[in-house]
């Protein structure tokens, strides 16, 4: 009695794994894996004999080190009508970002991306870290699921290679990303004794340096305010907070040891001072 029991529950499993590997695609390759992580397993068995003759060349579509290229493979999908994007009515779009180095550096990279791409309303669905990575989970309604193509283009301009997307379905997605050397495209870079002007809307201005020991600030067209002053290492972490209380036109300060980045804006109203800043770096 006991053997036939035994029998029937093992006949099950098989049949069970029989049926579950029949619903899974044959993988020839890495770049196949790569394609129906971002497919998802129905539209990549749908179209598998176009995909395969879309990747038939498979050296192009590896990096320097043999790796998938998942811009290059996006990119594919993307111009072949396979990357599919948009939802038939406004969702929630769930994105996770897993990210192994400095995290609050990535966390202002990608909302500078997200506010270029359109995005900018979304909620912070979960934020855990521990020693070993950073997990950063969106929300947002849309009816369009973000292009990873275009979003890893944005992406390699602040220093941030994507190594793994994988669409859970068409409303979730989970993209795991490296640091490679760390950018701020937005902040421009200041050279020594040379007077730099510039205008911004929002009031906030960034920039960089490699060199100097001392910033002059002073408002275009003389108008009064309140400067603020963040000075940032080459990770975006914080080393000094300069804010005045006083209405000023011009302010001089010594500049902190390791200094990368600066953001200068005003205390309480940054549109005070959207028609522009005149920056020297001594």
């Amino acid at each position: 009695m006991k053997k036939s029991v035994v029998a029937i529950i093992f006949g099950i499993v098989i049949v069970f794994l029989d049926s579950t590997f029949a619903q899974t695609p044959v993988l020839q390759n890495p770049i196949d894996y790569k394609v129906m992580q971002l497919l998802g397993v129905d539209d990549y068995k749908i179209n598998q004999k176009f995909i395969q003759r879309l990747f038939s060349n498979q050296g192009y579509f590896l990096d320097d080190k043999g790796q998938p290229d998942l811009y290059k493979i996006s990119k594919t999908l993307k111009q072949n009508g396979l990357l599919k994007l948009t939802f038939k009515q406004p969702m929630e779009l769930e994105i996770a970002f897993v990210v192994h180095d400095n995290p609050q550096a990535f966390v202002s990279a990608l909302y500078d991306v997200l506010d270029a791409m359109g995005y900018y309303y979304f909620l912070v669905k979960q934020s855990l870290l521990d020693e070993k990575q950073f997990k950063f989970v969106l929300s947002m309604n849309t009816e369009y699921a973000i292009d990873p193509m275009l979003l890893q283009e944005r992406l390699r301009g602040y220093g941030y290679i994507v190594q793994s997307i994988e669409r859970t379905n068409l409303s979730q997605w989970n993209y795991d990303v490296a640091l490679s050397s760390f950018k701020y495209p937005k902040a421009t870079l200041l050279e020594l004794n040379k007077q730099h002007h510039k205008a911004s809307l929002k009031g906030e201005y960034w920039y960089s340096i490699e060199s100097g020991k001392q910033l002059d600030v002073k408002s275009s067209n003389n108008i009064t305010w309140y400067p603020k002053i963040v000075f940032y290492d080459r990770e975006l972490n914080v080393l000094e907070i300069v804010g005045s209380q006083k209405l000023m036109r011009t302010i001089k300060k010594e500049i902190p040891k390791n200094t990368r980045f600066v953001k200068i804006t005003d205390t309480y109203l940054p549109i005070t001072i959207k028609n522009g800043l005149d920056v020297v770096l001594q």
